[in-house]
Parts: C-alpha cells; structure tokens; sequence
C-alpha cells in the first residue's frame, strides 16, 4: 500500500457520509410528522430506517478514518484534510477544495440534526427527557 493518501476517494466517501446524512435528515423530518398524528408504527419502522441509515453513516466514518493508515504521509494529510475543522482547511487542489466544501456542508446538517432530536427528545419524553430544563 502506497503511503499516500487517496484524496479522490476521500471526496467520494465524504459526499456518500452527506448523502446518508440528508437522508436521516429527511427521515427525521419523516418521524416528526408521523409523532404528531400519533401513529407509532409508522415512527417505529421509520426510526428501525433511521439507524439503518446511522450506521452506514458510522462505516463510512470509519472508512473515512481508514484512508490515513497508508503510512505517515498519508495520516499527516488525513490530518489536515479528515480531523482539522473544515474551515481552517487550505485545499491545494481541486479535491481537497471538494473535501473541504462537503464536510462544511455535512456539519451543517448534522447541527440541524441534533437541534431536530433535540425537540423531538423534549416532546416526547417531557418531564423525563434528558434535555428537559433543571430545577
């Protein structure tokens, strides 16, 4: 193995992490409507999607985190480009800008994310959620 990190298929696996994201996204979106008819079933099945979708996720992430084992070459570019916040990146090429751009994106849904699970843990735990305010 090259000691050389494969920035090419990093841009693939940080727009396939996206693409999974959008869709437990959209899957949230999904669950808040069905919890406010009160249909449990059809939030059940969804949420059992849901963690479908979060552990592809979670490989991908480990996929990701696997491009920087090459050798030290590749883990100091792993570095710069998979573990520096995104904003602090300075892509030298046209993949690293790409590497750059999704994971600003991707981070972006994933605070819309948890401030959607968030109100939804509020909702339907209430006095019990672990987000409830303190006394």
């Amino acid at each position: 193995m090259e000691d050389v990190l494969d920035v090419e298929n990093l841009v693939i696996l940080c727009q396939r992490k996206y693409t999974f994201m959008k869709d437990v996204k959209n899957l949230t979106d999904e669950i808040s409507e069905v919890l406010s008819g009160n249909d449990g079933y059809t939030a059940e099945l969804l949420l059992e999607e849901r963690m479908d979708k979060l552990r592809k996720v979670q490989d991908t992430t480990e996929r990701i985190q696997l491009l920087g084992e090459a050798g030290p070459k590749a883990a100091f570019m792993a570095h710069r480009l998979i573990f520096t916040e995104p904003e602090n990146i300075i892509p030298e090429t046209s993949n690293e800008k790409l590497v750059k751009e999704i994971r600003i994106k991707t981070r972006t849904l994933i605070k819309e994310l948890q401030d959607q699970d968030k109100r939804l843990n509020m909702q339907l735990a209430r006095d019990q959620s672990f987000y409830r305010e303190k006394l």
